[in-house]
């Protein structure tokens, strides 16, 4: 089908051509399969029996990677010429396209032993079983599939799987194993984290660890094992990781709410203070540097910025609703303070004579 495809292209745009002493090429941009498919569509129409519309429109949705609307030639070619070992693999990268897993699931199922389909497709079948929810079925598929394959690929196709049926302890099982072989494995932070879940904080941040620090550039990564590590309050090696990203705003206010967590106020502020220095303007650093000074009991110090918030958004009521309570706080305080300071008044006790 393939060869009669090209041909075809080439009749197509040739027989309109004037010259007899030259073969005029179809420019193939961006949009021509799409265009094509477009026209034979609309030639199916008024003729959906044409045997070489519909090879040609099967040859062009190979091209497209299989548009929805290829499944009606498909369908004709099988029905005018019954199943082959191409249909039937263009049948499996259309479902595939379009994850209709029963589907693709279906055909791999009827038609395995006639084009023996299983050697290349196991990977295939297996996928579909699992994102189908069969975990029984795709258990004991993956136990054959990697009792006669223990490579990189297999075992690494294979951890994935069971990492998507939930089974934790057969993921686990392999990804130690793809650890050991392949350490720079991109699934080897999933790994890290599986541990993790089931209760082994140690070996998954040092296999996450591990990982990170061959992947150094990687922002986004960096980014989420800081977090990991500041959920299970390992602040300081959190803020050792994010030092180096600290000129990104987002970095800055993480790395100031983890020197908070450990009452590092002066770092902290500084932070946020370079943030307010570089844009006066935004909101955000102003408002967390006065939530900072009230949480740390510097109450006067904090009010300037939040008036200097409402000067800037005289609506921002959030703003000034600080400023009152705040207010009310440095009231507080003040009465405790004069009362605590208050001279006592001695109670003299009248004195009986007794005879």
């Amino acid at each position: 089908m393939r060869v009669v495809g090209f041909t075809l292209i080439f009749i197509f745009f040739g027989c309109s051509s004037t010259s007899t002493d030259r073969i005029v090429v179809p420019e193939l941009h961006a949009g021509f399969y799409s265009d094509a498919l477009e026209r034979i569509n609309e030639e199916l129409v008024s003729n959906p029996q044409d045997e070489r519309l519909v090879d040609q429109k099967l040859f062009y949705c190979e091209q497209l990677d299989w548009p929805t609307t290829c499944i009606t030639a498909l369908d004709a070619f099988k029905e005018k010429n019954g199943m082959t070992s191409q249909l039937v693999e263009q049948y499996i990268a259309y479902y595939k396209q379009h994850e209709r897993f029963q589907l693709l699931l279906d055909v791999i199922d009827k038609w395995s032993l006639e084009y023996q389909l299983e050697e290349k497709f196991t990977e295939t079948y297996i996928d579909c079983l699992t994102r189908l929810g069969r975990k029984a079925s795709a258990t004991i598929e993956l136990n054959r599939y990697l009792k006669n394959n223990q490579s990189i690929n297999a075992i690494s196709f294979a951890s994935k799987q069971y990492l998507s049926i939930g089974d934790s302890t057969l993921a686990a099982y392999n990804l130690g194993k793809l650890h050991k072989l392949d350490p720079e494995n991109a699934l080897m932070w999933d790994y890290g984290q599986l541990l993790i879940s089931i209760g082994y904080h140690e070996l998954g941040f040092e296999v996450m660890r591990d990982y990170v620090n061959r992947n150094e550039e990687k922002f986004d990564l960096q980014l989420s094992y800081a977090k990991h590590l500041a959920n299970f309050n390992l602040n300081q090696e959190a803020r050792t990781v994010l030092k180096r990203f600290s000129t990104k705003d987002t970095v800055s206010y993480m790395l100031a709410d983890l020197y908070k967590k450990d009452q590092m106020w002066d770092s902290a502020s500084f932070l946020l203070e370079v943030l307010i220095a570089k844009d006066s303007s935004v909101r955000e650093p102003i408002w967390r540097l006065a939530q900072l000074y009230d949480e740390r009991g510097w109450f006067l110090t904090a009010i300037p910025y939040l008036e200097y918030l409402t000067d800037l958004n005289p609506p921002d009521t959030i703003a000034q609703q600080k400023i009152d309570l705040i207010q009310r706080k440095i009231a507080y305080l003040q009465r405790l303070k004069f009362e605590e300071n208050k001279i006592p008044i001695i109670e003299l006790q009248p004195k009986k004579i007794e005879n």
